[in-house]
């Protein structure tokens, strides 16, 4: 794969996110073409060679106790780097071609398949084809690299000095508020049409009936204030007691029940808002599905936000991740978001772009590097109790693994939990679950951060 200069600049700018750059190594590196052998009259270079292949195939070496794939390979060996006669130190694969393609979402501008709601799907990604989409798999390619700066300055008598994001690991809770009334008036036409039989049933036919008749007198009697699906009190002094600050991320209304079933304007919502603020929670912007490829409808939303609440949203998050790589980022760059955070598989969880830190998206068209940033999201809780219909357990074992996968790296672990799915109604013991998670979370000793802290974090490194 050729890489641009730029393509590769791209590439070291976020390989300094791991390391404090020398001159006295930088100065050495070469990349050259795999056939260009004028290396071979140098001596004491860092040659990366990059591959001639236009795609990647699957090939796999032994690194940090599991077999890594790596997309350009260019050698039959598993020894990472080398060193020819004239002590030139020679990656033996294409690491930077391989980095790139991932972190870029290269594939994601090759591969037309698409889900039904236009999403980019797991399974059509090299990650899902090859095994490793719950692995930052960037994060080892890095890791070799500078595994193999490290042997270069212990050859020439110096060190290098590495740096990590979080000293061990960042957690950033979100949560997307797309719905907020479970016994809302259209949920109870959806289960009148369950029980008549136009419309699957979710639950039991029996249930279904005690849901309706629940729905019914809560919306006759005009002093209800327990719907399940209104739970911030609950929520916002859940985070308060294990000292965490969450982003919250408003929808809007639009497009009848497709995105928000609520209006910022509500009395209720700008009340909501002004408490997360009060006490010092993030507030930012669910993007309605439109606005993923209409900056005009993004930048009305925004307009509106800041009109109705006071506040200037400097993050977004996509409503059904949805995302048109790298069209999205464009039209979120032109409407002046710092950060977006909606990459992840909607049925997987994982990394999309195989990466644990933040990172700037790739602007193929212009062979550029785009100013917002990225914030990977790794856990949605959907994805694992609805997609892959996993149970709690399972969450349990993904969270560990992930916080395992971040503490290696001094990377980030990010979880989305809807406030609309923490209905005990709906999934039972959800509720006690969550708070049992959070604890346990709380419990590894990461630096909990909103996603705009992470960003002003970033800007001091």
């Amino acid at each position: 794969m050729q890489l641009s200069k730029n393509q590769i600049e791209y590439l070291f700018f976020h390989l300094r996110q791991h390391w404090y750059a020398k001159p006295e190594l930088t100065g050495r590196i070469r990349v050259m073409e795999a056939n260009d052998d004028s290396y071979k009259h140098d001596t004491d270079q860092i040659i990366f060679l990059t591959s001639p292949l236009p795609k990647p195939q699957s090939a796999f070496i032994k690194f940090d106790k599991q077999q890594l794939p790596i997309l350009f390979p260019l050698e039959t060996t598993n020894n990472l780097f080398r060193r020819d006669e004239n002590n030139n130190l020679i990656f033996c694969h294409d690491y930077l071609s391989s980095a790139f393609y991932l972190l870029s979402g290269k594939q994601e501008t090759e591969i037309t398949e698409r889900d039904k709601f236009g999403r980019f799907p797991h399974a059509a990604s090299i990650q899902h084809k090859l095994g490793f989409t719950t692995l930052p798999l960037v994060n080892y390619y890095f890791e070799i690299i500078l595994q193999g700066f490290e042997d270069y300055a212990l050859n020439h008598n110096f060190t290098i000095r590495r740096k990590r994001l979080f000293q061990n690991f960042g957690f950033l809770l979100s949560h997307d508020v797309d719905r907020i009334a479970f016994h809302h008036p259209r949920n109870i036409a959806y289960k009148i049409k369950q029980i008549i039989g136009l419309s699957p049933l979710t639950y039991s036919f029996t249930k279904t009936i005690k849901l309706l008749v629940s729905g019914i007198l809560f919306n006759l009697n005009p002093f209800a204030t327990n719907d399940p699906w209104w739970n911030f009190d609950w929520l916002i002094n859940l985070e308060k007691q294990l000292e965490i600050r969450s982003t919250f991320y408003f929808l809007k209304r639009e497009d009848g029940a497709k995105n928000a079933q609520y209006t910022l304007k509500n009395k209720k919502i700008k009340t909501l808002i002004n408490r997360l603020l009060k006490d010092n929670f993030e507030v930012s912007l669910h993007g309605t599905i439109a606005s993923a490829n209409q900056l005009e409808n993004l930048i009305s939303q925004k307009k509106e936000m800041e009109t109705v609440t006071g506040i200037h949203p400097q993050g977004i998050r996509q409503h059904y991740l949805m995302f048109y790589h790298p069209q999205t980022f464009k039209i979120q760059q032109a409407a002046h978001f710092i950060y977006d955070t909606t990459l992840a598989f909607a049925e997987h969880d994982g990394y999309r772009n195989s990466y644990c830190y933040p990172f700037h998206p790739y602007d193929f068209e212009n062979d550029n590097t785009m100013d917002i940033w990225e914030i990977p999201l790794v856990i949605m809780e959907a994805s694992i109790l609805q997609y892959r219909k996993a149970g709690y357990a399972e969450m349990n074992n993904a969270v560990e693994h992930y916080i395992k996968e971040a503490q290696k790296f001094g990377g980030i672990f990010s979880l989305l939990w809807h406030n609309c799915r923490l209905n005990n109604i709906e999934y039972g013991g959800i509720s006690a679950f969550y708070v049992n998670l959070l604890k346990y979370i709380i419990k590894q000793s990461p630096k909990t951060l909103t996603g705009i802290s992470l960003i002003k974090q970033l800007s001091n490194q």
